[in-house]
């Protein structure tokens, strides 16, 4: 994987409806189990394999048009972590999801947090205060 990847798509759905497809099953992994809330479990598995982390963020769509957030750091056992934002926001009947993964912990010198299901591999900055 590039260092960023990024990418958007324009969905005929509510922000709603956008929200409760990528955190069940199907959008993220053929199989997704995410604890919406600040430090809370992420496993994912797909025909390639498995892939675990934590979330750093989960902010539903609000009825006022505000931009619903979900981030969450996941990594397979072989493979450095990385970070993925998701970002979906409602505009005139139509809902915009942005995409961003990226792998800023090689490059940035942080003190990390062990993730739990990879080994006690050592992820992240305490992103998550204690």
């Amino acid at each position: 994987m590039d260092d960023r990847v990024q990418r958007e798509i324009w969905l005929d759905a509510t922000a709603d409806e956008v929200w409760e497809a990528v955190t069940e099953d199907g959008w993220l992994a053929e199989e997704a189990r995410l604890e919406l809330w600040p430090g809370g479990e992420a496993w994912f598995r797909c025909e390639d394999g498995e892939r675990s982390g934590w979330v750093e963020e989960a902010l539903a769509p609000g009825e006022t048009g505000r931009e619903g957030r979900l981030t969450f750091w996941w990594a397979a056992d072989d493979e450095p972590a990385s970070r993925v934002e998701l970002t979906i926001l409602e505009r005139d009947a139509r809902t915009r999801v942005r995409v961003v993964e990226e792998r800023p912990l090689e490059i940035l010198d942080l003190v990390g947090i062990p993730m739990s299901r990879t080994g006690g591999r050592f992820y992240g900055p305490a992103l998550i205060a204690a």
